[in-house]
């Protein structure tokens, strides 16, 4: 059973597109004259559906049948339930690829990669991820320990994936960083300056790595947090975030060019 089969039954409630990414999306693939994307792992559909309204057609790309339960419908979206091992799409099926925050679950990334590269051909790669070297800096780890471990088992190095991008394709890449905005929409870091939504569990059932760390040390970490924002003692050490309109967690696009 796929990870979103089992806690993501309200997601599309928690992980709504935000703004500044599909921007940024549109941004990177407007330099394509693509018209048809590929959405690997596009869970309710929420940047597909974005895409879509902005004139593409898009193939969205999820195995789990909650998250495409989830989905809102657009004639410009054709959903197909497959994995990103073995995409059930001919040859150059479409012209440029996005993966948004995905990656990370694929069981064979590696495959993936040549199998998106076989869908798109010569088609642009785009890959939102999160760069684990930057995870034992935020301060929501003093709480949840184990998201560091977790995090950087997880997901992997920029450098790394670059290069295995690089290889699959035979194209040059480029790393973006993208600055998590403080009212982001999309709830996978929607508390770095808002800790107080980190105590809504569905909140953290829209993030996956909540799922992997042990139910006592979510609970524990939860009553800390909330003791630390009722004295003020979180707004001592980590108050001057709620005055940044911008910060970088670690969020990055990965371009092949």
């Amino acid at each position: 059973m796929a990870l979103y089969d089992k806690i993501g039954k309200n997601y599309g409630k928690t992980r709504k597109s935000d703004s500044r990414i599909a921007r940024k999306l549109l941004d990177l693939l407007e330099s394509t004259q693509a018209s048809k994307i590929v959405d690997i792992g596009a869970g309710t559909g929420s940047y597909a559906f974005f895409l879509a309204e902005y004139g593409y057609e898009v193939i969205a790309v999820e195995p789990s049948e909650t998250m495409r339960n989830q989905a809102l419908s657009h004639p410009a979206i054709k959903w197909i339930d497959g994995y990103a091992e073995n995409l059930p799409l001919c040859d150059r099926a479409a012209e440029a690829a996005i993966i948004m925050l995905a990656l990370h679950h694929f069981q064979d990334y590696q495959q993936a990669l040549r199998e998106v590269c076989r869908v798109v051909g010569n088609g642009k790669i785009i890959v939102f991820t999160y760069d684990p070297a930057m995870i034992s800096g935020f301060w929501l780890t003093k709480y949840f320990p184990s998201l560091i471990e977790d995090v950087e088992s997880t997901f992997i190095s920029i450098s790394k994936l670059s290069n295995e991008i690089q290889s699959v394709t035979e194209n040059s890449v480029n790393v973006i960083p993208f600055r998590v905005p403080h009212n982001l929409s999309d709830s996978f870091a929607v508390g770095w300056a808002r800790p107080e939504l980190y105590l809504d569990i569905n909140i953290r059932n829209g993030i996956s790595s909540f799922a992997s760390i042990d139910i006592n040390e979510v609970e524990q970490g939860v009553l800390r947090l909330q003791a630390d924002l009722q004295t003020g003692k979180w707004d001592n050490e980590y108050g001057y975030l709620r005055k940044q309109k911008q910060y970088d967690v670690g969020y990055r696009f990965i371009q092949s060019k």
